[in-house]
């Protein structure tokens, strides 16, 4: 099983930081989890802080699984009033592909790498859905035919990196909200 969290820009290579260990990945509460934590070191109060439509009992339990199999790392432990305070970050390390990896993957693979991309992206427009009032005014999705050399196309993805890499690696602020931001590029000609 494979899902794409997130293109990681390193230099001018593309690395997809990819999840290979269990089915927990696939449930909408890791991703949640694990976009919290890409960039941040966050304890899990915390973290039940910003996801408190989750149960305590339930988030807790989750982080410890995917804690488990080594999704999650400890960057820290205090001991406060005799309970021990973890702080988590996401292991990106937890699996990683280049695109040479990708290259040797079969057409079945990589469909089923594109439809739980595309999974995760149906759940996270859902969770908007539910859980967010204005978002008619804070989703927005379009599909826009253009006409690229390849050339073309690999410069017009180099500026949009240039642009994403000045934002990549923010951290959340009282007047920072997290949104998310998907590409896909395929052909759109049948030849």
């Amino acid at each position: 099983m494979f899902i794409i969290v997130k293109n990681v820009i390193n230099n001018d290579n593309d690395v997809w930081v990819i999840l290979k260990r269990s089915n927990i990945i696939v449930q909408p509460l890791s991703m949640r989890i694990i976009r919290l934590l890409i960039n941040n070191e966050l304890s899990t109060k915390e973290i039940k802080n910003i996801l408190n439509d989750i149960p305590q009992a339930t988030l807790y339990r989750h982080i410890k699984k995917m804690h488990n199999i080594g999704l999650l790392k400890v960057v820290k432990e205090e001991i406060i009033k005799g309970i021990i305070k973890k702080t988590y970050t996401f292991e990106k390390n937890s699996g990683m592909l280049n695109k040479e990896d990708i290259q040797k993957m079969s057409t079945e693979e990589y469909e089923d790498l594109f439809m739980q991309f595309i999974t995760v992206i149906i759940g996270d427009f859902k969770n908007n859905l539910e859980n967010n009032k204005s978002f008619k005014e804070e989703i927005s999705f379009s599909q826009a035919p253009i006409y690229l050399s390849e050339k073309e196309l690999m410069d017009m993805d180099k500026e949009i990196t240039q642009v994403l890499k000045k934002y990549l690696d923010n951290k959340k602020t009282e007047d920072r909200k997290q949104r998310l931001l998907s590409f896909i590029f395929m052909s759109g000609d049948k030849d």
